[in-house]
């Protein structure tokens, strides 16, 4: 019987929530009303991001969390509207230019979008495919991560002030053209804006733990309906939310549509569920419970294909969310549940409130929640750790900026320049010929600045002996060879080197060869037993001879100095 419990677990793992404590369902109960005070207005802004009605962000903040939590692996991960998938959204959309932005058809593909984005992620999970998520290296989503906070950032510039922001296709020019306009603005509007996201920067440093957005919507929406803010002085509001659940639908889609939107729903995916990882990670390295990506995988997808039934745009895991639902003791994913059944209380009940919330308020929330996506100093540490990362993570940077709202194509190049600094490092990983040191161990000569042995050459290789490099060894060989001319022996120092294709393989034979004939003793030490075992079954260990094998350089260095030395002379 507990074995078909684990079973149904591993399927279903709401049913490791039980029993409930009494303790449990209180913190959960706690976290989940503190989660969905910041859910709710969140979800109305992020809607505004992707080019959508706000009342698309509840419906993204109700099925779709509910999924999340039911079917994910971590039970503090709030599942919802974020701000990079609605950015990413909005920008692959109106990339293909297959709609009007705002428009019903446009909500209808956001929908499309979101079930394709799902799809993806459920067969990634189901074909135990999550090892194309390691592509997307961590200074490209750096990269990408810190250009999308000011892309969101300022693409709400205009609604902060009160200035029609142009949407020409390029992205730099429509804001220079808004900052150019600024002493436009709507005075009512900016006065929102700027008092809302004062405000919120306050609370937030002030008293965190206070629900700043909480507040700030509620005064500002007092303030909108008590001044006339819409009727009196012009500004933008919510307006009217289509009260009650989202309409069960299915839209139509045909082949052609699919494959124009495929290549951006995968980038969605991909990069909703690299946020989502991350967000998984950061909450089980304090809880130290244990991480099932593949099942958080399948979680993400059927969240977004639930989405696609009930008109809800692309959702992925929040950070802030998530960080919150932590602080505030969750202890299962009902704390997400309980969200949700507050969203789906807001349709029915209250959405006649949010009427008169100025839409300057909604730029300010979504502005203070990218400030911490803005990460510089970790651009800067990714360049100290590696200059050629450190290429990839400002490229993409670049790439994400000037090509906006076209970022899935500044991702792509930081994908494209990651693989191929990888390629090169593996086509030229780092030879050193090593040298005595006063310790007694054997060290890069030229790193260390120490004296070299004239007669014998111990070369470390670091890396893979491949097809790929196997011409670098051969040519840093050679090198070595006429750095040191008097040189008898060469040791192939093997500890970096854990495996050998056909192709090292092959070139270690030439070389062989090579060295016998001009009289130079090929020699080979601390070699790992996978390098061993090609050698073996090819033939090459007995050639180069079991007695030119050894467990440590120096091992080698005293047995060749013994081989080498002149016979004594006849007294």
């Amino acid at each position: 019987m507990s074995r078909l419990f684990t079973s149904l677990r591993s399927f279903l793992p709401f049913l490791g929530w039980f029993p409930l404590s009494r303790a449990s369902l209180r913190a959960d109960l706690f976290a989940g009303l503190s989660v969905a005070v910041v859910l709710i207005p969140q979800a109305l802004a992020y809607a505004q991001l992707a080019g959508l009605p706000p009342h698309f962000g509840l419906y993204a903040a109700l099925v779709p969390t509910i999924v999340g939590a039911l079917f994910g692996s971590c039970p503090q991960l709030s599942t919802g509207p974020v701000a990079m998938s609605s950015l990413l959204s909005y920008a692959v959309l109106t990339d293909l230019n297959l709609a009007p932005c705002p428009s019903e058809q446009f909500n209808n593909l956001a929908v499309i979008l979101a079930g394709l984005a799902g799809l993806i992620l459920l067969a990634v999970g189901v074909f135990k495919l999550t090892i194309v998520i390691n592509f997307i290296s961590h200074p490209a989503i750096m990269g990408f991560t810190n250009a999308g906070a000011i892309i969101i950032a300022l693409s709400q510039l205009g609604k902060l002030v009160g200035i029609d922001q142009p949407r020409t296709g390029f992205y730099l020019h429509d804001v220079l053209s808004t900052l150019a306009r600024l002493h436009h603005s709507h005075l009512p509007t900016l006065a929102f804006g700027l008092l809302s996201l004062t405000t919120l920067l306050i609370l937030k440093q002030l008293c965190p733990r206070c629900p700043g957005v909480l507040i700030v919507v509620v005064v500002a929406t007092l303030i909108s309906s008590l001044c006339g803010f819409n009727t009196r002085w012009h500004g933008d509001i919510v307006g009217h939310i289509p009260p009650g659940f989202p309409p069960i639908s299915l839209p139509k889609v045909s082949w052609e549509l699919v494959v124009r939107l495929f290549p951006g729903a995968a980038t969605v995916a991909l990069i909703g569920f690299m946020e989502t990882a991350a967000v998984c990670k950061s909450i089980s390295a304090h809880t130290r419970q244990r991480l099932h990506l593949r099942q958080e995988v399948i979680a993400q997808g059927l969240a977004k294909l639930a989405g696609f039934f009930t008109s809800s745009y692309t959702t992925s895991g929040s950070l802030s969310r998530s960080a919150l639902n932590w602080y505030c003791g969750a202890k299962t994913g009902l704390s997400s549940l309980i969200a949700a059944a507050t969203v789906a209380l807001t349709l029915l009940f209250l959405t006649p409130l949010l009427y008169h919330l100025p839409i300057a308020v909604l730029a300010a929330i979504i502005i203070v929640a990218v400030l911490q996506l803005l990460n510089l100093p970790a651009m800067h540490r990714i360049w100290q750790a590696d200059p050629l990362d450190g290429v990839t993570a400002w490229v993409t940077f670049a790439a994400c900026l000037l090509l906006a709202p076209k970022i899935a194509e500044g991702i792509l190049v930081g994908i494209v320049l990651a693989l191929g600094f990888h390629l090169y490092r593996i086509m030229r990983p780092n030879v050193a010929i090593l040298a005595p040191h006063p310790d007694g161990t054997y060290r890069d000569g030229d790193r260390h600045r120490l004296p070299f042995l004239d007669d014998i050459i111990p070369l470390r290789f670091e890396g893979r002996l491949c097809f790929a490099n196997a011409e670098h060894f051969e040519l840093s060989l050679l090198d070595a060879l006429s750095r040191f001319p008097r040189a008898r022996a060469v040791i192939v120092v093997a500890d970096g080197i854990n495996a050998i294709d056909a192709s090292g393989e092959e070139k270690l034979r030439e070389i062989f060869f090579h060295l016998r004939e001009t009289g130079i003793l090929l020699t080979v030490a601390e070699a790992k037993w996978r390098v061993l075992d090609v050698l073996t079954r090819t033939g090459l260990y007995h050639l180069i001879g079991p007695d030119n094998f050894f467990r440590s350089v120096d091992q080698a260095v005293s047995a060749l100095r013994a081989r080498l030395a002149p016979p004594p002379s006849p007294t």
